[in-house]
């Protein structure tokens, strides 16, 4: 499994330079280029699954400055009001990011409680599925879906399908949150992934044990075979002629 994406405070200075210099070319540029509005658009969108907040911080100051650069032009033609609309979506983009960040969420977890476990086991296992994480937290797995949907909500876990089961992981928020609670394991996100509990598995003991015959289409198993006929009977039964006026046949 992918890493998640810029999660360590070099990645996060890293961003923010290249969000200024952008930012600043976008500013002396006599028309902002559909290049420059994409690039701005993954810097924004990597910032917040980063929970990077001194980037976002740095966007939403360089975009309210260049839409004040539009706010001086008396007559704006199309092509200038459509790219202050886009600055204008991309100011709001990046506050309601800022909203979401853990900080801006104000997530409190009493460290006993099951959110707050579950942030852990995740954190200790990547890939923890719902019973697993019911069974760690003797609770049942209704408790964990309930649970799940909340950090979901909160962008501190991921979750993915496997086989027929979530898969729960912990997003760069969510270990934000942990590490500044202080309840981030020294094991966490570490290890590879885990193997899924037996319980969990598809079991091959079942499989295996199976009569080889029943591997076959049912067609081509010898009872469904029909036995081969010899003389008068090699013509297969259904397309017996039956017809009472031909000579020797239905008449006896």
């Amino acid at each position: 499994m992918a890493d998640f994406p810029g999660g360590g405070p070099a990645a996060g200075r890293d961003r923010r330079s290249q969000a200024r210099h952008l930012l600043d070319a976008m500013g002396q540029a006599k028309v902002i280029s559909e290049g420059q509005f994409s690039a701005l658009g993954m810097i924004i969108t990597d910032a917040s699954l980063s929970a990077d907040e001194a980037t976002l911080v740095e966007v939403q100051d360089g975009l309210q400055w260049l839409h004040r650069g539009y706010l001086d032009v008396p007559n704006l033609d199309g092509d200038q009001r459509e790219r202050r609309g886009r600055i204008l979506g991309l100011i709001d983009c990046v506050q309601w990011a800022l909203r979401r960040l853990p900080s801006g969420l104000q997530l409190s977890l009493h460290p006993d409680g099951h959110a707050a476990r579950f942030l852990v086991a995740v954190a200790r296992r990547r890939g923890i599925s719902n019973k697993q994480l019911a069974a760690e937290l003797g609770t049942d797995e209704t408790e964990i879906s309930r649970v799940g949907r909340r950090l979901l909500s909160a962008g501190v876990v991921w979750r993915r399908k496997e086989w027929r089961h979530n898969a729960w992981d912990l997003t760069p928020r969510g270990r934000q949150y942990l590490e500044s609670v202080g309840l981030l394991p020294d094991t966490a996100l570490v290890e590879g992934p885990q193997e899924r509990a037996a319980e969990d598995r598809p079991s091959r003991v079942a499989v295996d044990a199976l009569d080889p015959l029943d591997a076959l289409d049912p067609l081509d198993r010898p009872s469904a075979r029909v036995p081969l006929r010899h003389g008068r009977d090699a013509e297969p039964r259904g397309r017996q002629d039956t017809d009472p006026s031909r000579p020797g046949r239905g008449q006896r």
